[in-house]
């Protein structure tokens, strides 16, 4: 009999949802019923992802304003009721359509991305752990040899924490998943048209493998963080 034990895996997008409402994974952990819920930024960033998708899947000659606009309506949600008031709830709309025209057809996001909204998962050794990532733009860099590459998230949440945890996750993510660092982040701010940009190197990667050992040392007891979840471990016969 052999017990196999359970391998914990880090998604992003619970990762951010652990920063933003760390009660619902209390409640969890409590045995109490979690709430499977969203607030408006969740919402606009789903549209958003699902738009860049649209638009990447497109030929590039049907790529337009229009097609962009297309995807946030058909993509946009009918609750208005979760943000701030009904002005909100359209400014939003206007905004994501506005920045998403800029980014996609105005030269700051790749016209043929290596990667384009795809969910990617590596076991990191040293950690010993899975990260699952949504990578929305990974792009050869124009600006460097044949292997160097750039990514890119178009964002809505750009406060410390969650670009601290984009650019460690990535960093890791990628020395595991392609051998080798991406030359730039990149987050573009899907509320006010920035752009943060972050230069990894060999320094940063061991703040960066610092700062995920901190982050699994810290995960709640959920299932939600569990490849294999159930107990502690589990037996094989």
């Amino acid at each position: 009999m052999q017990q196999i034990p359970v391998v914990l895996r880090v998604e992003d997008y619970k990762l951010e949802e652990l920063l933003r409402y760390p009660e619902r994974f209390a409640n969890n952990k409590a045995g109490l019923k979690r709430k499977n819920d969203v607030d408006w930024r969740q919402m606009v960033q789903y549209a958003a992802s699902h738009s860049v998708n649209d638009f990447y899947g497109l030929p590039e000659a049907a790529r337009s304003r229009a097609s962009i606009e297309a995807s946030v309506e058909q993509w946009w949600t009918n609750r208005n009721y979760k943000f701030h008031s009904d002005e909100h709830f359209l400014q939003m709309k206007q905004t994501l359509k506005e920045q998403l025209t800029s980014f996609l057809l105005g030269g700051s996001c790749p016209q043929t991305p290596i990667i384009f909204y795809e969910q990617l998962t590596a076991y990191v050794e040293e950690l010993d752990l899975e990260i699952s990532q949504i990578f929305h733009l990974v792009a050869v860099d124009p600006d460097g040899g044949a292997d160097d590459y750039i990514v890119q998230k178009l964002a809505v949440d750009v406060d410390e924490e969650s670009l601290s945890l984009l650019f460690h996750m990535t960093s890791v993510f990628c020395m595991s998943a392609f051998g080798k660092l991406p030359t730039r982040i990149e987050v573009l701010s899907l509320l006010n048209g920035k752009k943060v940009v972050y230069v990894p190197d060999e320094a940063s990667l061991e703040s960066s493998y610092d700062y995920m050992y901190l982050i699994k040392s810290l995960l709640p007891e959920a299932d939600v963080f569990k490849v294999n979840p159930g107990s502690s471990f589990q037996f094989v016969m």
